[in-house]
């Protein structure tokens, strides 16, 4: 499902949304209104007026990263094997690096 949102200079576009309930009372029936997902990463949405606008974000995104390599990139076997030929790099740079039993 999609619902109407209207950017910067004028254009209107369609963008992903969801069912949200708006409100429900114990002798009425639920009320429900598409929402967009705020999925974008350029663009949040907002209500102004009974309509839904495009407004520019704020800040950064990054991409989450591991703090340190998981556990199988230093078994040989499960290597990529563009990597198997520095085996020997990886299991140094694996000193640094504890593994740490779950239990």
């Amino acid at each position: 499902m999609s619902v109407l949102v209207e950017f910067p200079g004028g254009v209107c576009r369609e963008v992903p949304s969801q069912l949200r309930a708006i409100g429900s009372q114990k002798n009425r029936a639920d009320e429900f209104e598409q929402v967009p997902l705020n999925c974008d990463p350029h663009w949040k949405y907002e209500r102004e007026d009974g309509r839904w606008i495009a407004v520019h974000r704020q800040g950064q995104l990054l991409s989450m990263r591991p703090a340190a390599p998981a556990w199988w990139h230093f078994i040989e076997l499960m290597m990529e094997p563009e990597r198997r030929a520095h085996g020997a790099n990886v299991a140094e740079a694996s000193e640094t690096v504890r593994l740490q039993s779950a239990a």
